[in-house]
């Protein structure tokens, strides 16, 4: 995964190793082929199709029109962290004191950072379940620190679990990073098994980092038009004074592009995270954070019409591959993805997206890029129109079906 030091290029010697060692995002590799690729039809994009509400648009406008451009307070202005409080009680029945519990982030790419160099020092270790988001892998080891991979099953639903994580533990274990619904999985780990990690985590004095950006994307519930978001392990006993709970409204609200995010923690790491912040980035799009006030405080309908969107567009998707004799697809529990077990085509993942993308111009990404435990699978997204994404998974079927197994047996 990372490059040996005789495999850096002598053009690139004055640079930094960690630099140069630190992977690019397979990710944005597929992006940027499809970009080029005329006619595709991308079910790579991890980002719901729509954009935020009007109500919400409309307060970031007002707010730039106020003159609400300037510097704003490391943590974020007070509108955006009560906004938080009380839609993280309301939703999560979780509560944080808004003055001192939470932070404002550009997004939660940088509250995931900023958790793990508060709560890091160099040479410790990170369980990380796998396949996972990349980003976690390589934030451990821009830490100083590093991942230890605790692989999922697909016979259990590829759900985090409590024994799995105990199984891999050493002295130098710091921390567990936890997302559910996973990406790329699209798991959702329940309550009960959720207490179990939870109690090898205060047995083990670890840190949990809740990634939990997917939070009310649950499917199956059976509630209607009410969110019932999937259960954070800073609910239980013990937990709240050793979790940090990364969020963001990206996904929630539609609003990958406004980069506005937040860090939900006990008071002694708020205290740290806000003096790294201010190295990092000082404070944060002041609008943005207006604007994100106006979502979290406002109406959830916009929300609950894209969980009912992406759940029947996940049916659709599963109908089409359940009787596939190449393609196996576990039926997502939650988030906007489907991870597809390739294998039976004799492909690794890398190679079946790369002719997916040549010949039948779809693009999914390889399970390589979310680390070894997605080897021979590829995830797809489903937050896009119905209609495109069935076009794009019957071509995917139509692309298993067209190949030649005799030779690839041979």
């Amino acid at each position: 995964m990372y490059q040996d030091k005789c495999q850096v290029p002598s053009e690139t010697a004055d640079l930094s190793r960690l630099a140069l060692t630190t992977p690019r995002s397979m990710i944005r590799d597929v992006f940027d082929k499809a970009a080029r690729t005329p006619g595709v039809i991308s079910l790579a994009l991890g980002e719901p199709s729509t954009t935020a509400p009007d109500h919400v648009v409309r307060a970031g406008i007002e707010a730039i029109r106020a003159g609400h451009t300037h510097y704003t307070d490391v943590l974020g202005i007070p509108e955006y962290r009560h906004a938080v409080a009380d839609y993280t009680r309301r939703v999560k029945g979780l509560s944080y004191d808004p003055g001192t519990e939470i932070h404002a982030t550009p997004g939660a790419t940088l509250a995931l950072y900023l958790a793990l160099r508060v709560v890091l020092d160099p040479g410790d270790e990170v369980a990380v379940f796998t396949p996972s988001f990349g980003t976690y892998e390589a934030q451990v080891i821009l830490s100083g620190a590093s991942p230890v991979r605790i692989p999922l099953r697909p016979e259990v639903g590829m759900r985090m679990e409590a024994t799995e994580l105990e199984r891999a533990l050493t002295p130098r274990t710091r921390a567990v990073i936890l997302d559910s619904p996973g990406n790329p999985t699209g798991a959702v780990t329940d309550a009960q098994e959720l207490a179990r990690i939870a109690a090898v985590c205060r047995a083990h004095d670890l840190w949990a980092i809740s990634d939990e950006v997917y939070h009310p994307f649950v499917f199956d519930t059976g509630q209607g038009d009410r969110i019932v978001p999937a259960p954070s392990i800073a609910a239980c006993p013990g937990m709240r004074e050793r979790t940090i709970v990364v969020d963001s409204l990206s996904k929630v609200f539609a609003m990958t592009g406004w980069r506005i995010g937040h860090m939900l923690a006990p008071r002694r790491v708020i205290v740290e995270s806000s003096k790294l912040a201010e190295q990092m980035n000082s404070s944060l799009n002041a609008p943005a954070q207006y604007a994100g006030a106006a979502a979290l405080a406002g109406p959830l309908d916009h929300v609950i019409r894209m969980r009912s969107q992406y759940e029947g567009t996940r049916d659709a998707v599963v109908d089409l591959l359940r009787d596939h004799p190449l393609l196996r697809v576990n039926s997502s529990m939650g988030a906007f993805f489907a991870l597809v077990d390739v294998r039976g085509t004799g492909l690794t993942g890398g190679e079946f997206a790369d002719r997916l993308l040549d010949q039948e111009h779809v693009a999914v990404v390889p399970g390589e890029a979310f680390g070894p435990g997605g080897n021979g699978f590829v995830r797809l997204s489903f937050a896009g129109d119905r209609a495109d994404v069935t076009r794009g998974v019957e071509r995917m079927a139509h692309f298993a079906d067209s190949l030649d197994h005799g030779a690839l047996v041979a």
